[in-house]
């Protein structure tokens, strides 16, 4: 009987020592986007945390280029247990979304939520909500407006520094943004959607600047924090003082969301606030999903959000949110990498 039970734990620690690890390979955006980048390193993080193999293809966000990735990878001949599937264009993209969930394979999508097209190739979903986070933003704003009318100040133009216009969360984002500036005295004059980055959010304010500067800017909303910064920079050079503190009829108040910008116009007072999107947050609970896909091939919540809670200079130091691995994180490490 010794000997029996000798030989059974033997086996025992072979079978679990050499059980296969759990494989996931991850499409995503660029990582160049600090953004993404950050949101990488909390998949690749989680990952390990769990013993999973995580490989992970990244392109400029050109669906293009994303496109080819996934046949290359296909045409391989190697499959892993999950794939993470972020696209930069959701409707460009739909067929090689197709191709991949043609393999049997289970696809969790990232940041972008499913639409009709998309829905059933998928069984899943992690990322932001966002029309919370524009409607946070939005009410923000509102909340910056009425500090300004009890100080005397007037002036309550807006312009919308936007995603892509054909990017998957900029339709919910501007509508929950205006429904949260409805029925007040702040008035949207103008929306562009140059594209991602701090060097887009130049290029559009630059050019929203140039058409709307007869009737005034006072207030500027931006999809990401990051394009807002570029948007600030033009603003400053067009001769606006970006200072909400200033609270008169020449200074310009702005409010972002997603925390991949620069924390210290927070600081200084160029920006109001934020809504923290935090790419840690996105990370681990997209790992922590396909965790519970592998033990129970289902999810119990198809959408599952992360928090979005608005952030300003003066609740910035306290802010902190339980991540998904149930640890404490500050705001600097919720945002990990994206804040500059």
């Amino acid at each position: 009987m010794k000997k029996l039970l000798s030989v059974l734990a033997v086996f025992m620690f072979f079978s679990v020592g050499s059980a296969k690890a759990v494989e996931i390979v991850s499409f995503n955006a660029a990582s160049s986007e600090a953004y993404v980048g950050a949101f990488v390193k909390g998949i690749k993080k989680t990952a390990e945390l769990y013993g999973y193999d995580l490989t992970v293809f990244e392109n400029n966000y050109n669906q293009a280029e994303q496109n080819q990735q996934v046949e290359q990878y296909l045409a391989s001949g190697a499959l892993p247990d999950v794939f993470i599937w972020w696209p930069p264009d959701a409707t460009a993209g739909l067929g090689s979304l197709r191709k991949l969930a043609k393999t049997g394979v289970p696809v969790l999508k990232i940041n972008q939520l499913p639409n009709e097209q998309d829905k059933e190739y998928i069984f899943g979903y992690a990322g932001p909500d966002d029309s919370l986070r524009a409607y946070n933003a939005g009410e923000m704003m509102v909340k910056a407006m009425k500090m300004k009318q009890a100080a005397g100040g007037k002036g309550y133009n807006v312009i919308a520094l936007s995603y892509p216009h054909s990017y998957g969360g900029y339709g919910l984002s501007i509508n929950a943004f205006k429904q949260a500036i409805a029925g007040t005295d702040l008035n949207l004059i103008g929306d562009i959607g140059e594209g991602f980055g701090q060097a887009n959010g130049y290029k559009g304010a630059a050019k929203l600047i140039a058409k709307v500067k007869d009737q005034g800017i006072h207030f500027v909303y931006g999809m990401d924090d990051a394009i807002l910064t570029g948007g600030i920079k033009a603003l400053e050079e067009a001769g606006y003082n970006v200072d909400w503190k200033a609270m008169d009829d020449d200074s310009v108040i702005t409010v972002g969301t997603v925390c991949n910008g620069d924390k210290q116009m927070i600081e200084e007072g160029k920006q109001f606030g934020t809504t923290l999107q935090s790419p840690l947050h996105e990370g681990q609970l997209a790992i922590k999903l396909v965790q519970e896909y592998m033990e129970n091939g289902k999810l119990a919540e198809y959408i599952n959000f992360t928090p979005n809670p608005s952030v300003t200079a003066a609740t910035m130091d306290f802010t902190a949110l339980i991540g998904f691995d149930g640890k404490l994180y500050g705001i600097d490490e919720l945002c990990s990498g994206a804040w500059k």
